[in-house]
Formats: structure tokens, sequence, C-alpha cells
């Protein structure tokens, strides 16, 4: 069984910044506009089904990611263009494959009320965003010990894929004779 070879592309080194980046990333209030993709809104709800309330269809002060695509489908894209203070009803139907049976791939409208509107503010990727994150000096000294942190998790991971493809070749060419 041959080792993968291992390497670690400018790309995946990227990917982690940009994950370090949304992880200090700060929220804004906003109150100058309407709800756009991407906001983080808070929200008050009522879901009905034939104007009755159904269990688990209210809650208040719900924080919501839009574009998130946490609640059901078409729900999120219509809270854009929304005010604060505005109280609005949106129209969804629920999955056929949801968890709770009697709402399974029924319609239901959702008496929502925006409380407010928050929008994240990203920082610079630079030499100051990794002094203020990492140990290092430079961004470049940032990215060079992330490459490393990757290659040995690369590696080890490689290792244990060889390991288990031995085991397989093992197994594979065992016999038994069984009593």
């Amino acid at each position: 069984v041959a080792k993968a070879e291992v390497e670690v592309t400018d790309e995946e080194v990227s990917a982690e910044l940009v994950k370090e980046q949304e992880k200090n990333a700060r929220e804004i209030t906003v109150e100058d506009r309407a709800v756009v993709d991407g906001d983080i809104v808070n929200i008050d709800y009522c879901g009905k089904q034939d104007g009755v309330a159904f269990e688990g269809g209210t809650a208040e002060g719900q924080t919501l990611v839009i574009g998130s695509h946490s609640f059901i489908e078409g729900f999120e894209e219509q809270v854009i263009g929304h005010n604060i203070g505005e109280e609005f009803d949106i129209n969804v139907t629920f999955p056929e494959q949801y968890h709770s049976p009697e709402l399974a791939g029924k319609p239901a409208v959702f008496t929502i009320k925006l409380n407010g509107i928050k929008t994240k503010e990203l920082p610079v990727i630079d030499d100051d965003f990794a002094q203020d994150v990492s140990e290092f000096d430079t961004l470049d000294e940032m990215k060079a010990d992330i490459k490393a942190k990757l290659l040995v998790k690369a590696e080890k991971a490689a290792q244990t894929d060889k390991e288990n493809a031995v085991m397989d070749k093992v197994i594979e060419n065992a016999e038994m004779d069984i009593p």
C-alpha cells in the first residue's frame, strides 16, 4: 500500500484565513435601510396553518442570518426588503420530509415583526490582522504557520488512510477455518 503524497495549496491557506476573518467579524447595527441578503435580523414570528397557530411555530427575539437557509425554504428570502418595526406576513410550504408529519408538505403563513438588523463587518486580512489574531507580526508569517499546520494535519490523515488500507488488504487476504 502506497502512502499518498500530501501538499497544501494556497487556496487551502486562504480558506483558513477566511475562517479566521469570519471569527473576528464585528456585528454593526443597521437602522437606515431594509434587510438585504447576508444581514443578521432579530424577529418575532407566529406561524399559522389554516389560521391556527401550530406548536413550535412561534418565537420572540429570534436571530436569523438571511441566506443561511436555516429556516424553511422561501422564509428568509421574504424577509429581504423589509424595515425595522415592520410587521408582515410571509407564505411558505413545509418540505415533504419535515420532522413534524402534521406540517409536512403543507402551506403556512408566518406573521413577522422585524425588531432589528445587523450586518457583519469583516476585518481586512493584512499585517495588522495577523498581529491582532495571532502571535505573528506579518501576514506572511501567519500564512507560513497555517500552511505548516495544514501540512501536519494532511500527513496525519494520509498516514491514517494508509493504515486503514493496510488493514483492508489484510482482511481481504485473510483465511480462517471456522470449526
